[in-house]
């Protein structure tokens, strides 16, 4: 793999890893292929083709749509994963790896990036892969009439277009020196197009999976294509991936060999499965958060000192024992947790402290009107974690009455609608995917209506930053206004945490270590394209 640096020519390289790409500002693809799926030398036994994987998965809905612009959660992720791909991939090692882009490049301030298109790639309909596809896919996420989750990602981009017959030049509204990673997001799937219109609704891609059936909320069935235009993943003869949204009956199915993986297994009852000899528990560090979302465009929940009262009223040690049973890390009530790069670990926690939660909730001047807190299994033990910091607030003095509402439906009926409600945020790669996704005043996403404007400059600033040191010190910054000020209670960072049978082959490092993405839960949502039977 090259990286051509304007001011010192090209120079060879393993890897493109976050801190490159923050030195440098620029960046190019292309990783060994056998690299790229996670299998190097001397790590894990190389995978076999063959046979028929089933997966009980989580995250989904009767509404669930093959629209990837209402992608939320791991069902839709994995399974467009599986038949589609994106112009860059997360890697097994969390860096950047080539997808139908083979390699790009940006100018010396980072503001033009161009990608150069893979030649010979055929979507699952016969088309073949053009720059027009390319274009029409990611322009489907942006404009002002745009609901995708991807819009705001977007807005930092001014122009697209093709730069001959294999190539597309990105033009920015401002530098930014971790744009391929934004290429990454699981919404911008590049899709066929005709008259700069997509199709999604015939589930055509370039995957290494075609699309049998789907049924929303149900299954997907995928078979293997018999021509990808990478033979590094893809190794199942056949895919059942199966909607089980409630825990228990996930883990059921994985005990009885009724599917192959589960995602998300429900901790509390973790230990059987370790105890299982025909099953792996397979754990990595995350970027998931579990939180707490107050609408501070809403009373009460525009009062600060209530905000940092319900911030002072959870005990995050507690939390991280009971709710997660120590697979995590305690949070500090903003997204940024000790697996990023630039997380400012310099900030102490806040402490569960019933004097400063009661000092914060008279300066408010609340007197115990019922908080309404919305609540469903989103994750396995969701309504256990709210009953925990009920409990807990109580003793300050906060009164909180719960209300669980049905799972199915909680994207369209209670998310970015109600005042106070409970739930988790999926991870994502960099601190500004996270951050411009989440916190910017007119991100479509911003769940807690929290608009700062210094906030919008430093996460604006930092992500055209070319020097780590002021970067460093601008997240650090933005850390704390969300901490202080921001609209979520943030207790604990999850890991994320799957559970496997042992006759499926999950990629090691050479010391043994599981060696998968941790950009989103069931290896980044790609373990269908890289995993196989031992």
């Amino acid at each position: 793999m090259v990286m051509k640096d304007e001011n010192s020519g090209s120079k060879a390289v393993s890897g493109v890893s976050r801190r490159t790409l923050i030195k440098t500002g620029l960046a190019v693809g292309g990783l060994l292929a056998l690299e790229r799926a996670g299998w190097a030398a001397g790590a894990s036994a190389a995978p076999t083709r063959g046979g028929h994987f089933r997966a009980g998965v989580g995250g989904a809905n009767t509404g669930d749509s093959l629209d990837p612009s209402t992608f939320t959660d791991t069902f839709m992720i994995s399974l467009s994963f599986a038949i589609r791909d994106n112009l860059v991939a997360v890697g097994a090692d969390n860096n950047l790896e080539a997808g139908l882009a083979e390699s790009w490049e940006a100018n010396k301030n980072a503001t033009e990036w161009t990608f150069k298109v893979r030649r010979g790639v055929h979507f699952s309909n016969g088309k073949s892969l053009t720059t027009d596809d390319v274009i029409a896919s990611i322009n489907y996420h942006r404009g002002d009439k745009s609901k995708s989750g991807a819009s705001s990602l977007l807005e930092r981009v001014k122009d697209i277009s093709a730069v001959g017959d294999d190539a597309v030049k990105f033009t920015l509204k401002f530098a930014d020196v971790d744009f391929p990673f934004v290429l990454t997001d699981y919404h911008l799937n590049i899709l066929p197009s005709a008259d700069g219109s997509v199709d999604w609704k015939s589930g055509a891609g370039t995957g290494p999976y075609k699309l049998e059936s789907f049924e929303p909320g149900v299954s997907a069935k995928l078979s293997r294509s018999a021509e990808h235009w990478n033979s590094a993943v893809g190794f199942f003869d056949s895919i059942e991936l199966v909607a089980i949204n409630d825990a228990a009956t996930r883990q059921n199915a994985l005990i009885y060999g009724e599917v192959d993986a589960i995602s998300k297994p429900d901790l509390k009852l973790i230990s059987f499965l370790e105890r299982n000899k025909d099953i792996q528990i397979v754990d990595v560090p995350g970027r998931i958060w579990h939180c707490g979302i107050m609408r501070t465009d809403i009373a009460p929940f525009d009062n600060n000192d209530l905000r940092l009262a319900l911030k002072y009223s959870i005990d995050r040690k507690e939390y991280l024992q009971k709710v997660l049973k120590g697979y995590g890390t305690i949070g500090n009530d903003n997204p940024i947790g000790p697996a990023y790069l630039l997380h400012a670990a310099d900030i102490a926690p806040r402490e569960y402290d019933l004097d400063k939660a009661k000092f914060h909730l008279n300066k408010a001047g609340y007197k115990q009107e019922e908080l309404k807190l919305l609540t469903c299994e989103l994750f396995p033990g969701m309504n256990n974690a709210v009953e925990l910091y009920q409990q807990q607030a109580e003793k300050a003095g906060v009164n909180i009455k719960i209300e669980t509402r049905p799972t199915d439906g909680w994207f369209t009926d209670v998310w970015l609608k109600e005042p106070f409600q409970w739930g988790w945020w999926g991870p994502r790669i960099t601190e500004d995917l996270m951050l411009s996704l989440t916190f910017l005043s007119t991100a479509p996403w911003n769940d807690a209506k929290f608009k700062s404007p210094r906030l919008d400059e430093l996460i604006n600033g930092a992500r055209a930053e070319l020097d780590e040191a002021k970067r460093r010190e601008m997240y650090r910054e933005a850390q704390l206004i969300i901490s202080n000020e921001g609209g979520h209670v943030i207790p604990a960072n999850a890991n994320l945490v799957q559970a496997v049978n042992k006759k499926v082959l999950v990629p090691r490092d050479e010391s043994g270590k599981w060696k998968i993405s941790a950009s989103w839960e069931m290896d980044g949502g790609y373990f269908l394209k890289r995993w196989s039977f031992a």
